[in-house]
């Protein structure tokens, strides 16, 4: 019987590491709550108001934009996507709101990150 000269997995133990990285998205999220809009905003501790993107200054383009964002433990934004709205202000809303600083919640005396919606209007 031959040796083996490295480490060797076996196939269980490989598809346990798949299984563990596809896994591991799917707990953290599990330590983020969804709160609802008011909430998110009665949270924030530093605002930036985006920019009006000239564009849509020029073309005298008005309306309301929906982001989601993703706020880590300690009040910072770690993600935003826009999931409604006009595409002219999709950057000058995420650029904003990942500026934003949001007091931390705490859920059982530890702190946890969450999820909102954020709603821009953007007017003349």
């Amino acid at each position: 019987m031959r040796k083996a000269s490295g480490p060797v997995f076996s196939r269980a133990a490989a598809i346990m590491a798949v299984l563990g990285l596809v896994a591991l998205p799917a707990l953290l999220n599990a330590e983020t709550i969804n709160i609802p809009t008011a909430s998110a905003m009665s949270r924030v501790a530093k605002k930036v108001a985006p920019d009006y993107p000239p564009a849509a200054k020029q073309l005298k383009v008005t309306g309301t934009q929906e982001v989601e964002i993703t706020v880590n433990e300690e009040g910072s934004v770690v993600d935003a996507k826009v999931i409604k709205g006009n595409a002219m202000f999709s950057a000058a809303s995420t650029s904003a709101v990942k500026q934003w600083k949001f007091t931390p919640l705490v859920q059982d005396g530890a702190p946890k990150g969450f999820t909102s919606v954020i709603v821009f209007n953007y007017s003349m």
